[in-house]
Order: structure tokens, then C-alpha cells, then sequence
């Protein structure tokens, strides 16, 4: 029993110990600012995965110009064919 109350003695020392150097370290303010801050960069950093997430992988524009490009392609292949079945 002595054993089990010392050994409460000295963890409530510690803690005490451990909690006053925390109150003389940091600071409420700071660390209120270093919350603030925090919060500020998860906001901006969640205001741009929104963003992210809004804009879809390939638009209608791009397929509509991946498909004239390879419209063009074929459209080249079959002239080029054309002229060399000709030049024979």
C-alpha cells in the first residue's frame, strides 16, 4: 500500500511538473495562432480540392478535339495511301 502511494505521490508530481512547463512554454496566444493558422491552410487546402472535384477529367471540348485530331489522322492516312496507289 505505501508502495502504491508513493508511487501516486510522484506520478501527481510529475504531471503537475510537466503541466506548469507547458503554461511557461506556450503561450494561450500562441497557441490560439497556431490553431488559427492550422485552420487557415485545412481551409485553403480544402477549397482547393473542391475545385479539384468540380472540374471533370475530359470535357466535351477536349474530346470533341482529340476526336478532330484523329479525324485529321485518318483522314491523312487515306490521302497518303491514295497517292502512293497512284504513283504506281
Amino acid at each position: 500500500m505505501d508502495h502504491e502511494q508513493r508511487t501516486d505521490r510522484v506520478h501527481a508530481a510529475l504531471d503537475s511538473r510537466v503541466t506548469d512547463l507547458a503554461k511557461d512554454t506556450v503561450t494561450v496566444r500562441m497557441w490560439q495562432e497556431a490553431e488559427q493558422d492550422r485552420d487557415r491552410e485545412v481551409r485553403a487546402l480544402t477549397g482547393r480540392v473542391e475545385k479539384l472535384e468540380e472540374r471533370p477529367a475530359l470535357s466535351l471540348g477536349r474530346w470533341l478535339g482529340i476526336l478532330t485530331v484523329a479525324a485529321a489522322f485518318l483522314a491523312l492516312a487515306v490521302q497518303a495511301y491514295g497517292t502512293l496507289k497512284g504513283a504506281k
